[in-house]
């Protein structure tokens, strides 16, 4: 790739900033979902799933002709969520079979360190109104809908789960774009997470078509 004059970013913190425009293709290696403190609670879906061990490559432009198929394409899209759950649906959502029997045990262990950082966000994002706990719920029931969905729309007589909030109440939105959650879904949509408004510029707010070609 070097090559061919194409610019190869090794990525050595957050796994989402490949998704910017800024970088051509990032390299994401397996360290990396190890080592980084600020996520490394997040990071475990992958540590424990059938993509541990092996290299992530984003890339903006087509990969050479020996590289393997992509797993997911990102594009653009104009959907719209049909319906969203309230509180009540959120906690009926994690507390199903499928998602107590996929979390890893590292995912729901919340430190007094972690909850501290997670204060500090959420005065960031102007949530002040809700406790770290109370979020949580959100996150959880969120990479839930993508391992059974109960809110999902029809397409070509297939299941398409959705993201289940807005950016700020949405976690690690990574794990559904680089498909480690959701990985049985042709076509998934996925609204970033903070961390990847912040660090790859994604739109706020806004659903993108995650695909498994």
């Amino acid at each position: 790739m070097a090559r061919r004059g194409v610019e190869v970013t090794e990525i050595r913190k957050a796994v989402c900033l490949p998704l910017s425009r800024r970088i051509e293709v990032g390299l994401v290696a397996p360290e990396v979902w190890e080592n980084y403190a600020l996520c490394r609670r997040q990071f475990s879906w992958y540590r424990q799933s059938s993509r541990q061990g092996q290299t992530l490559v984003v890339s903006s432009v087509p990969l050479l002709e020996a590289a393997p198929d992509p797993a997911v394409i990102i594009k653009n899209s104009f959907f719209r969520p049909p319906r969203l759950p309230d509180r009540e649906a959120q906690t009926a959502l994690i507390q199903r079979e499928s998602y107590r029997n996929s979390r890893p045990e590292e995912w729901e262990n919340i430190e007094a360190k972690d909850r501290e950082e997670q204060q500090k966000w959420l005065k960031v994002m102007g949530l002040q109104d809700l406790t770290f706990e109370e979020l949580f719920v959100g996150h959880c029931a969120n990479h839930a809908n993508f391992i059974e969905p109960a809110y999902q729309v029809l397409e070509d007589h297939r299941p398409v789960p959705y993201s289940l909030g807005q950016t700020r109440t949405v976690c690690s939105a990574c794990l559904e774009f680089y498909n480690i959650i959701g990985t049985p879904f042709k076509k998934k949509y996925v609204v970033p997470c903070p961390g990847a408004v912040l660090f790859a510029g994604m739109v706020p707010n806004h659903y993108y078509e995650v695909i498994s070609p």
